[in-house]
């Protein structure tokens, strides 16, 4: 027998090669798991989801059926994803990778309710999955529950004080009901860490204009306007102040 890849004599029938670690057997699913991760390393990522379902054809594993969905998910493929994200949930009731990872699927698909639901168990059955947080809050914002919505981005902070980017969404969620003051607080935090972009610059002086700082409200829209020309949200309101209106 002989290995296919480095061309070593075998004596012994084996699952892998002893020499280059490559399996031997290419109906196998250690074969097909190989391929996967060769796949991936290439970026080619349908022939890594081709192969990772000829492994869950083999294997009924929990895993396994994640691992698919990922990659189903990844690949654009949601209502596959789904499908395996289930079947992995189905074997493994309690695995918050699969519960989370269809509340992805399902807020990508639009169906915000559902993506609810999963993100709610992922949370009740693991407090510390801090992403799920982050996902509940776009979720509850969406369905136009500010309140909720806050309340998970301000969990994510607590859970995940690098997830920074919670301060921008808290902003957004403050602004649409009108509490500007603490809208202005977590922009202003995002602000001192350095972060530079023109959106965030232009809800800075949106809401310094909604605030009656005028100076800051030009001094914020001129800087979204010097880091992108087009964005036209801060035009428009820069001429708005500026230019006496018509008689």
């Amino acid at each position: 027998m002989k290995c296919k890849d480095c061309k070593k004599e075998l004596k012994e029938n084996f699952v892998f090669c002893p020499y280059c670690g490559i399996p031997l057997n290419e109906d196998s699913p250690e074969y097909f798991m190989r391929k996967v991760i060769e796949c991936r390393r290439k970026g080619k990522m349908r022939d890594a989801l081709k192969h990772c379902l000829m492994v869950s054809e083999k294997l009924n594993d929990p895993y396994i059926y994640k691992l698919v969905g990922d990659l189903a998910y990844l690949t654009g493929e949601i209502e596959l994803a789904i499908e395996n994200q289930g079947k992995s949930l189905k074997h493994l009731p309690e695995f918050t990778d699969s519960i989370y990872a269809l509340g992805i699927s399902f807020f990508r698909m639009g169906m915000i309710k559902k993506a609810i639901n999963y993100f709610e168990k992922c949370i009740e059955k693991n407090p510390e999955f801090s992403m799920a947080y982050y996902w509940l809050g776009h979720s509850y914002y969406h369905t136009g529950n500010i309140d909720k919505a806050i309340n998970n981005f301000l969990k994510l902070i607590e859970h995940s004080p690098e997830s920074k980017i919670a301060h921008y969404h808290l902003g957004i969620s403050y602004h649409s009901k009108g509490e500007e003051e603490k809208a202005l607080k977590h922009f202003k935090i995002l602000e001192e860490l350095g972060v530079e972009y023109s959106s965030l610059f232009f809800h800075i002086g949106n809401v310094c204009f909604l605030l009656h700082n005028i100076p800051e409200a030009i001094k914020y829209l001129k800087k979204a306007l010097e880091l992108n020309p087009e964005e036209e949200r801060a035009r428009n309101l820069l001429t708005r102040i500026c230019e006496p209106p018509h008689i």
